[in-house]
């Protein structure tokens, strides 16, 4: 995440210049203080970029779909519990359209944006060096 509600992957670093602050979090925090809660299953990492990168609001997203304006929209399978949260969309590797269904126990549409390929779905993330 950047700037601090933009949800990014590691393709929007170019460099260790763009980056002015880090912070990692490896350990889910409580609820109750933190609105990112329950994007951190697999921790996360914080940073403050030097220069501004635009990014699509969930509303943005939605409309694409000609869902409601506030429909939920999911990244990497997990819910965006606030809607300020936005997405690079240079960040997107797919966007699924997810139907209710008995399985997956949903009552509207919803959009799943994934900013993890296939392989890395698959696979896991690999550690990038930023130069």
């Amino acid at each position: 995440m950047v700037d601090p509600n933009i949800i990014v992957n590691i393709n929007v670093f170019t460099s260790k210049e763009d980056i002015e602050e880090i912070a990692v979090i490896k350990d889910k925090p409580i609820r109750a203080s933190h609105d990112f809660y329950n994007l951190t299953a697999n921790g996360i990492l914080f940073a403050q970029l030097r220069k501004k990168i635009p990014s699509k609001t969930q509303a943005d997203l939605n409309a694409f779909f000609n869902l409601e304006e506030n429909n939920p929209v999911y990244v990497n399978g997990y819910l965006l519990e606030h809607e300020t949260y936005t997405i690079v969309k240079e960040c997107i590797a797919t966007i699924d359209l997810v139907v209710p269904n008995e399985k997956n126990d949903l009552d509207q549409k919803v959009i799943n944006a994934w900013i993890v390929s296939q392989e890395e779905r698959k696979n896991g993330c690999s550690v990038q060096q930023i130069e």
